[in-house]
């Protein structure tokens, strides 16, 4: 009986969690709010019922193997904690604040398992993972009020890169070397990794300076800037981070200049730079060797890459079950390979439905992007959608041995106080720059049933209006369509009652 409850549990899981999967790409169709609220609550509704799934299945385990160490008491009185700041902040938040609701159950839904595997593996870091949760939540809404509301952000150009290489020189003069890096510096009672914050302020620099100019001298200034960024990551020896910045930095320009020749100069460095950390550094030779071969030196170099990859391919397509694999044989899993762990309990198609459920919340952050019009917005949301996007990359692909490991974590998920505390962060300024993208589309639907000219919209600047004084002032003639504005008013009014008008259909 408890076997078919178990098995039962997971099935239902994987179940609820591709349906919620399918959801959060189909609310990104452009339909009014109010047609999606039934799916909105559908997501919540499977959240809160995977979260209690996953931790019957803990205390099922528990009572079968009290050698796990963890007592039935303490785990539900957990459990009952993460209720309450689960449904706050999936349903009680978002009801008084305007959020994006599909970014709001996606987050929390990464919330969700990164309690139960975090609780999995070990319980301690698990509460202290979740008070960090919690401290970081309070982060979250301070920015989503702070940053719609203060404009002068975009002026702060050189304050973000100022800020941001500081943080990094103080990593290379006080961190000790861990793992063949410095990452933190140990403030005594915790230990602070500052490039989980300068990821921030380098977006914020790229998006602030070519708000101001896109021409030739800002691109070699700002170049000059994101150089000096990476190298003193590379003097660290935190390459995976010096990566994360360079791919930010390159799509960043490319979008701000819309010139491909970057995107092809960005490659070449990116290969130069690569060929240079094979030779410059023993460690990196040692990833790509461990990469290429890691069965060759199984018990040493490549034991958290061969047991990662076990770990794997022992869950199958459904998963040996929580509490029923044996992910604590990897190294670090609880941060850089717990990917490996959820792929190895809940099974190939969990791993997979996870993917798409990242790449999902990478679309919402540039669909903010699209939908915003002042470019420093614009180009924020794009830079940190990509810097989130790039991090799922390495941290996923390392683990399954698609690239060579680079010591990244998995946001929301993985343990790691900076980590959480920067994620939520980061968040919280893309749910502010949703509410101002929203402001934007509602202000242009206003314009386009007034019979505004395309002009007026983002990416239209280049339609040129008629100068006035070869305008009738009885029939002003529209410069795109050539219809009377007066027709067209009347034209997008009835349009409008027949579908609701966005800005992307233009």
């Amino acid at each position: 009986m408890t076997e078919i409850l178990l098995t039962g549990s997971k099935y239902l899981i994987i179940i609820l969690f591709a349906y919620f999967t399918y959801i959060s790409f189909r609310v990104q169709r452009d339909a009014p709010e109010e047609k999606k609220k039934g799916s909105y609550i559908l997501q919540r509704v499977f959240l809160l019922l995977i979260h209690a799934l996953a931790y019957l299945c803990i205390c099922v385990n528990i009572i079968q193997n009290p050698d796990i160490g963890l007592t039935i008491p303490k785990v539900l009185g957990f459990y009952a904690g993460q209720l309450v700041y689960l449904v706050i902040m999936s349903i009680l938040i978002p009801s008084f604040i305007s959020l994006s609701k599909g970014i709001n159950n996606v987050l929390c839904m990464f919330l969700a398992i990164g309690f139960i595997f975090q609780t999995r593996l070990d319980f301690d870091t698990s509460v202290r993972q979740f008070f960090i949760v919690l401290f970081g939540t309070a982060a979250f809404l301070v920015f989503v009020f702070f940053c719609k509301r203060a404009k002068f952000l975009r002026n702060l150009t050189w304050i973000y890169c100022i800020v941001g290489m500081a943080l990094l020189l103080l990593v290379l003069i006080l961190s000790r070397v861990t793992k063949g890096a410095k990452l933190a510096i140990d403030l005594g009672f915790f230990s602070f990794q500052p490039m989980e914050f300068v990821k921030i302020l380098f977006v914020m620099f790229v998006a602030s300076a070519f708000h101001k100019a896109n021409n030739l001298k800002t691109v070699i200034i700002t170049a000059a800037a994101a150089a000096i960024h990476v190298l003193i990551v590379v003097f660290c020896r935190d390459l995976g981070s010096g990566l994360i910045l360079s791919i930010i930095y390159v799509l960043m320009l490319y979008v701000a200049t819309r010139k491909v020749r970057y995107l092809f100069i960005g490659a070449g460095g990116f290969a130069a730079a690569a060929f240079a950390a094979y030779h410059l550094f023993s460690h990196v030779r040692v990833r790509v060797q461990v990469w290429l071969d890691p069965w060759a030196d199984i018990d040493n170099k490549g034991y958290q890459i061969a047991q990662s990859l076990f770990a794997v391919g022992t869950g199958g397509w459904l998963g040996s079950g929580i509490f029923r694999g044996s992910p604590n044989h990897i190294p670090v899993v609880s941060n850089d390979m717990v990917f490996s762990a959820i792929a190895e309990e809940m099974g190939a198609i969990f791993a997979i439905l996870l993917i798409l459920l990242c790449l999902c919340f990478v679309l919402m952050m540039m669909r903010v992007a699209i939908r915003v019009n002042n470019s420093f917005y614009k180009l924020l949301a794009f830079g940190l959608g990509t810097a989130y996007g790039v991090q799922v990359f390495l941290t996923i692909g390392g683990a399954i041995k698609f690239i060579p490991l680079t010591g990244v974590n998995l946001p929301f998920i993985s343990s790691g106080g900076s980590s959480m505390l920067a994620s939520m962060v980061f968040i919280g300024i893309i749910q502010a720059l949703y509410v101002i993208s929203e402001a934007d589309v509602e202000h242009e639907r206003e314009m386009i049933a007034q019979g505004a000219d395309l002009a007026d919209f983002s990416g239209f600047e280049h339609i040129k209006r008629q100068p006035h004084h070869q305008l009738k002032t009885e029939e002003t003639v529209d410069t795109v369509t050539h219809i009377p504005a007066e027709e067209r008013i009347k034209k997008v009014d009835v349009e409008d009652k027949i579908r609701h008008i966005d800005p992307d259909d233009f």
